[in-house]
């Protein structure tokens, strides 16, 4: 009978183990700091023409937030999510800043010069120090005069908790960061250029 009592307990455990639902996916969205589209400031007239192409992204940065242990060591949440593509999130942030960057002005001229951007991080890195990481790989290309810049471009920013919402946050300052950095990239290539495009 006991044997039965501890079989039947253990059958129990066991089912309400596998039964269990799981908790519901959270989502996030990176705390960016730069202005949302309607409070953005219009285009600057006149500067450089720049065509941002599509931004892509590595095939596992999808919804689900990537966490990283170490250079090798990714993995995928379970319950976190972003609530847009972080190559969705790169290409607006990347829009407004080449917006506000003088000298420069966003077109979609398909005879402009042709700025390609692959996501290739955007990371809870989670050793050897909790951070988030956004690295992009910027091309420049002219048609008339070819590949003008090609840089691999790394923005971090330190996670202070565990807290996801803390991680969404320092992802959007590393997301700032990055896309300060390419249109400053682009801004100074260009200008190195500057005689061979029309204002």
């Amino acid at each position: 009978m006991r044997r039965r009592d501890g079989l039947l307990v253990g059958l129990l455990v066991l089912g309400g183990c596998l039964l269990r639902t799981p908790d519901p996916p959270r989502f996030f969205r990176p705390g960016s700091a730069v202005p949302a589209a309607d409070q953005a400031d219009p285009p600057a007239a006149g500067g450089i023409a720049v065509r941002l192409r599509g931004v892509r992204s590595k095939p596992f940065l999808r919804e689900r937030i990537v966490w990283r242990a170490s250079e090798v060591e990714y993995g995928l949440y379970e319950q976190r999510r972003w609530i847009d593509l972080p190559a969705h999130y790169v290409e607006q942030a990347l829009g407004r800043r080449l917006r506000e960057t003088p000298g420069l002005r966003l077109t979609n001229d398909p005879q402009a010069v042709a700025l390609r951007v692959d996501v290739l991080a955007f990371d809870d890195v989670l050793a050897p120090t909790h951070e988030a990481n956004v690295t992009l790989a910027v091309t420049l290309e002219d048609r008339a005069h070819g590949r003008l810049l090609t840089r691999t471009l790394d923005a971090r920013a330190g996670i202070e908790n565990d807290a996801p919402a803390s991680m969404a946050t320092a992802m959007g300052q590393a997301l700032d960061d990055a896309v300060a950095q390419v249109a400053d990239a682009v801004r100074l290539s260009l200008q190195a250029h500057r005689a061979s495009f029309p204002q």
